[in-house]
């Protein structure tokens, strides 16, 4: 029985454009500036960051192509690409605050050796893409691709857009975003609290983070959370020293746990501990 091999396909520069994105921080020098400020984000408009292939422990240069990439480009170059070789110890890449700078034809042997060098310093300094921006304070640019930053705000107007028609169905109920407002903020609100003005808070927090408003009016024990909160706001249910328990002196837990309110939502959830969800949300409804 024969078998057939197929050979490996040859390398060859891709043909694309991506754009290496300044990250803009408000901490340091640029805590508290406004966007127009010529220090915005933490870097001056004209200024340049250089950045170099890393260097390994013994001195040299970390090999950061492939062999077929080295080979094609070697080509390409009439260069040697060889970590041993002086062409790395004088290459850099300089890149700025703004786009129009950071642009790279990745078919382009030199801009696509720029990519790479910057690749390889993602462990610190460059986020391989837009969406991983924010995964490590110490990165200050992101390599982008085409449509990257669209998608993602687009995903955001899409996030918005389900949390406005979730909203649309509460924003009338004041016990509801009552009781939602304080699951998104962990604070204490006054039950006489306006229903303008819980309207107008929740919908900073739509604006702001939608993906928190949606998760809370959609998780399966929102209901059960509002009946918590409800029965401490009416004396029903007791909170102490984060531990729930009813009047009673009945800690809302299994036993061995801890009546914190995560076990406190489970325990009122059980299907067994049912008769006491009924005795709460009685004496919540006679104490109104």
């Amino acid at each position: 029985m024969s078998e057939t091999i197929e050979s490996k396909k040859a390398f060859t520069l891709p043909n694309e454009v991506v754009i290496v994105k300044f990250i803009p921080r408000t901490s340091g020098m640029a805590a508290n500036v406004g966007k127009d400020h010529v220090i915005s984000g933490g870097m001056l408009l004209n200024a340049k960051r250089t950045f170099c292939a890393p260097v390994q422990r013994n001195n040299t240069v970390r090999n950061i192509l492939t062999i077929e990439e080295k080979e094609y480009l070697e080509k390409a170059t009439d260069l040697n690409l060889s970590v041993y070789g002086d062409f790395w110890a004088s290459f850099y890449v300089r890149l700025g605050k703004e786009d129009a700078g950071n642009r790279f034809d990745l078919s382009d042997p030199f801009d696509y050796l720029s990519i790479k060098v910057l690749e390889s310093l993602s462990k610190e300094d460059i986020a391989l893409t837009w969406a991983s921006r924010h995964d490590k304070q110490t990165y200050q640019f992101a390599i982008t691709r085409e449509n990257e930053e669209m998608l993602e705000n687009k995903k955001k107007y899409d996030s918005k857009k389900d949390a406005f028609k979730l909203y649309g169905k509460i924003e009338d109920d004041k016990n509801k975003l009552l009781n939602v407002y304080k699951l998104l903020t962990n604070k204490p609100i006054s039950k006489d609290s306006s229903l303008v003005w819980l309207q107008a808070k929740i919908e900073e927090i739509i604006d702001t983070d939608a993906k928190s408003f949606v998760n809370v009016v959609n998780d399966s024990s929102f209901y059960t959370k509002m009946l918590l909160q409800e029965g401490v706001d009416s004396g029903v249910i007791l909170k102490k020293s984060n531990k729930y328990s009813t009047v009673d002196g009945l800690d809302l837990c299994n036993a061995g746990e801890i009546a914190t309110f995560e076990n406190a939502v489970l325990y009122l959830d059980n299907p067994k501990n049912q008769d006491v969800r009924g005795i709460v949300e009685a004496k919540i409804n006679k104490s109104k």
